[in-house]
């Protein structure tokens, strides 16, 4: 049926859906802010958990080699760990100031990093060995599972760890589906997928295969350092919205 809810769904999950198809991330954070004008939360947000799935499944299949996979295998335990903490956390953790410090950190490297762009000793960045960086896919985890933002989080450290294109694509959706698969079984558990929410579920699908097309196409036409430029802008923007939400609930 084309009502205007169901038409306002499309544009925007298909505009988000070609961005995080091309960067890895970003469906969840740049989706929910709009579609939560004139549609509940509580049926977006599993809606926007299988989007992860349906955006990241179709290239792992056909990238998988991409796959990073020491940074893949560090990153999963820390965001699992921290996926179990978040669902138990939700109650207990404040919402807005967690949001806005995550907001600051996004802000924080992104800028950086454009900055870095333009250093050609900083553009052949090595993998950054510092243990305080595990931190960050364990905040990544606990956001993903409290509040469903984690995306970005995840692709701070991914960026501080690798370089290529490829790679650093890959390896957000394979931890990004891998998170997102959990939290949507539990959904699943709970009976969540029916009623409205199955309804945008179905809504979901020739958004998300129209947005595949389009992203697939232009992530050929960018090289490496417009692709890092371009995870950065997101980066920003990200943040920008999650301090806008923070604000919001302080």
């Amino acid at each position: 049926m084309f009502t205007l809810s169901n038409v306002l769904f499309f544009l925007v999950l298909f505009l988000a859906c070609i961005i995080s198809g091309l960067v890895g991330f970003g469906s969840n954070i740049l989706a929910l802010p709009f579609l939560s004008l004139f549609l509940d939360v509580k049926t977006i947000v599993p809606v926007l958990v299988l989007t992860v799935l349906a955006n990241g499944i179709p290239r792992l299949l056909r990238q998988y080699r991409s796959i990073h996979l020491p940074t893949y295998f560090t990153m999963l335990p820390l965001a699992v760990l921290g996926g179990i903490c978040g669902i138990h956390l939700t109650n207990v953790l404040h919402e807005g100031w967690m949001k806005l410090l995550l907001a600051a950190l996004m802000l924080f490297i992104s800028v950086k990093g454009l900055r870095g762009l333009a250093d050609k000793k900083q553009a052949k960045q090595q993998r950054h060995a510092n243990p305080l960086f595990l931190a960050v896919p364990f905040m990544g985890g606990v956001m993903q599972a409290a509040f469903a933002c984690g995306g970005p989080i995840f692709n701070i450290y991914i960026l501080l760890n690798l370089r290529k294109k490829e790679e650093i694509r890959a390896t957000q959706f394979a931890i990004g589906a891998t998170s997102a698969s959990i939290i949507a079984l539990q959904y699943l558990a709970e009976g969540v997928y029916q009623g409205e929410t199955l309804h945008f579920v179905f809504l979901l699908i020739p958004a998300v295969l129209s947005a595949y097309v389009v992203s697939e196409l232009i992530f050929k036409q960018i090289d490496g350092q417009q692709f890092l430029r371009l995870v950065y802008i997101v980066l920003i923007f990200s943040g920008l919205l999650t301090g806008w939400q923070a604000l919001q609930l302080l």
